[in-house]
């Protein structure tokens, strides 16, 4: 999930989705940025920094039209062994970011992915923005 405003977009805040919660299939490829031995903190677009929570909610081995709805994602609850980081980020389960200007551009949320949704689907039941 990517929060953007303006144009051209800027970034706010990415929820970011991982593989697995306590395993490092594939060699850690497709593990959170923030997971013991993930690969994927040098490919971190550079426009997203630090401005981000990822989690896992698959304990097991992880299977195709599979929904794992027994540990909602980034509430920083129920993680993995892989996932003690990325769960201690500040802040869990709200991000405050401070914008560089004011602005009164709408802020757009967008649930992006890669794959088909049999591969890649995370399902979003409620969102809320507090804007002060």
């Amino acid at each position: 999930i990517s929060l953007t405003h303006g144009s051209p977009r800027q970034h706010v805040w990415t929820f970011m989705t991982g593989l697995r919660e306590d395993f490092n299939q594939h060699d850690g490829r497709y593990q959170c940025p923030c997971s013991v031995g993930s690969k994927q903190l040098p490919s971190v677009q550079s426009f997203i920094g630090n401005d981000y929570f990822c989690e896992s909610g698959c304990p097991e081995n992880w299977k195709d039209n599979t929904p794992y709805f027994s540990d909602p994602l980034w509430d920083g609850k129920q993680c993995g062994s892989l996932e003690q980081e990325c769960c201690q980020a500040s802040g869990l389960p709200w991000f405050h970011k401070v914008l560089s200007s004011t602005t009164n551009d709408y802020i757009e949320l967008r649930v992006c992915g890669d794959e088909s949704s049999n591969n890649e689907d995370v399902p979003v039941e409620k969102f809320e923005i507090y804007v002060m």
